[in-house]
């Protein structure tokens, strides 16, 4: 994840930024990959830290997902088959399910069924 510069566009099609994982890392990256996207800055400087505006259930399956990707590896190396096909169907269902819920092109009931799976899901694998 990259965040802009104060001053992001540079000339067509360009933005300047640093990576939110290496603050010392600046660079310019094409705006064809960018996705600008709201967000509330805290703090300013060398401490200042960008918090998407996103749906917490967006950010806690992302962070999830993540989480399970050390897990699912796991499982992987030990030749664990049946958990470890357990796991990669619910990672994507938890993955389409994420990508319906940012393209927000749900209806107010589906998406409520929708969000009452994901978090079933979750407790499941949680477990």
């Amino acid at each position: 994840m990259w965040i802009a510069s104060k001053t992001p566009k540079l000339g067509v099609g360009w933005y300047r930024g640093f990576s939110t994982t290496n603050r010392s890392a600046w660079g310019i990256f094409p705006a064809c990959v960018v996705s600008i996207r709201p967000c509330t800055v805290k703090g300013s400087g060398a401490t200042a830290i960008a918090e998407l505006k996103d749906d917490p259930l967006v950010r806690e399956i992302a962070s999830v997902l993540r989480d399970w990707a050390r897990l699912w590896k796991k499982l992987y190396v030990e030749r664990e088959t049946y958990r470890f096909s357990a796991v990669a169907k619910v990672m994507r269902e938890l993955l389409s399910g994420r990508r319906a819920l940012l393209a927000g092109t749900l209806t107010q009931d589906q998406t409520r069924a929708l969000r009452l799976k994901l978090v079933a899901k979750l407790d499941w694998g949680n477990r």
